[in-house]
């Protein structure tokens, strides 16, 4: 717990929804759309891979009877090499895009610190929180509002 005295009260302390500053300000709408339809076509090319690869399956089930029992054992193992390749791919498109989401999202704090830090600056303030870290404060140590329209305005 971190106690902060009374005694100090010419010290600004103010708080900060980053959350709410990267869903509601422009450049953080535009990443987290962009980031969303990058998901969505991923998503649907890997339900298209896995109703292929069902089937491969069923038609490997049906013709198990019909063919040789080694021959089963072919088609079987290169079906497992199949699903693998498919899991290992889709492992490495969901590492590609949270890199790529840490690096929107990297950039975009990068541009948008500089704007807190002059407005923290400008308005001595001592010390800026982050929402998610404060259990109770007053809404009028709120500046997230504030931040967002500077950014929207600042940043096209």
């Amino acid at each position: 717990m971190i106690f902060i005295s009374s005694s100090n009260s010419e010290e600004q302390i103010v708080y900060l929804d980053l959350d709410n500053v990267v869903t509601n300000t422009k450049a953080g709408k535009s990443i987290l759309s962009k980031l969303e339809t990058s998901k969505k076509s991923a998503l649907l090319e890997f339900e298209k891979k896995e109703k292929d690869l069902r089937k491969i399956e069923e038609e490997i089930k049906k013709q198990k009877n019909v063919i040789s029992e080694d021959e089963f054992k072919k088609r079987l193992v290169e079906f497992r090499k199949e699903i693998s390749k498919f899991r290992q791919d889709k492992q490495k498109v969901v590492n590609e895009f949270n890199q790529k989401k840490k690096k929107e999202f990297g950039e975009f704090f990068k541009k948008i610190t500089p704007i807190i830090e002059q407005y923290v600056d400008e308005k001595k303030i001592d010390i800026v929180l982050d929402k998610k870290n404060i259990f109770l404060a007053s809404k009028k140590k709120d500046i997230t509002q504030e931040i967002i329209n500077i950014i929207d305005s600042k940043i096209k």
